[in-house]
């Protein structure tokens, strides 16, 4: 009997060996991805302070997916803002300030560059979309040598994706779909926790809006709004139903 437990603590032993390496392997997928897109986000902010540009970082939770891109036009972002624009509503908007701009003077709203024309035609109609053009940075002075894309994919073969995300203009986290996390030329950015899984563990990152400082933890917060809620002195505001 003795013997038996003793070669049975053996098998339980060895078990607990292989699983735990097995997992050290697998959260070794989870922990590049997670450093990987950390330094991403570092790097957004230094762009948007070097060209003096705001920049964004958009997450396709569907694709397990990120891209970086520099943005024109208005700095200031809607609540619950869209990452793409409508161009339904864009066209509408167009049209209804072009109409208002026939009752003007002449060339009252022209800047010489009809993009920005544009913009002022759909600002006129006050329909707010449409304020900001976001392109997928691509040019060789940001460092990516080949002239690519500012982007990678998640490991996704290996189970690694997006859990969900919290940013600054969002009142509801995001499951789905996609969401951007802006940066400004300042060196601030918005708050944000990005939660990444392999389907067992979480590592989570942080994003501090008044400096953009970017923290890596291993684990979900316990409580999200003790990041996100939290002001520049580190007092907690009011909570975020309270506030919409």
């Amino acid at each position: 009997m003795l013997e038996i437990m003793v070669v049975l603590a053996i098998i339980a032993g060895l078990f607990v060996l292989v699983r735990g390496g097995f997992r050290m392997v697998s959260k070794a997928d989870l922990v590049e991805d997670a450093t990987g897109l950390s330094a991403m986000i570092r790097r957004t902010s230094e762009l948007a302070i070097e060209h003096g540009q705001m920049h964004r970082i958009v997450l396709d939770l569907d694709k397990e997916a990120y891209v970086v891109e520099v943005c024109e036009g208005a700095t200031t972002i809607a609540r619950n803002e869209a990452v793409t624009n409508d161009a339904v509503k864009k066209k509408d908007a167009l049209d209804r300030g072009q109409l208002q701009l026939q009752t003007m003077p002449k060339d009252a709203f022209s800047a010489g560059d009809p993009a920005e024309t544009e913009r002022r035609a759909i600002a006129l109609a006050a329909a707010h979309v449409a304020d900001k053009d976001c392109v997928a940075v691509t040019d060789l002075t940001t460092g990516d040598a080949s002239g690519r894309r500012w982007g990678r994919l998640l490991a996704a073969s290996k189970g690694i994706k997006f859990k969900q995300i919290y940013t600054e203009h969002n009142d509801d986290p995001t499951t789905k779909g996609q969401v951007a996390l802006y940066f400004w030329p300042t060196g601030s950015s918005e708050k944000a926790d990005i939660e990444l899984t392999d389907g067992d563990a979480v590592f989570s990152i942080l994003v501090y809006g008044l400096t953009g400082r970017v923290e890596l933890r291993d684990g979900a917060l316990r409580d999200v709004n003790d990041h996100m809620l939290k002001n520049v002195m580190g007092d907690k505001d009011a909570a975020r139903e309270n506030t919409k």
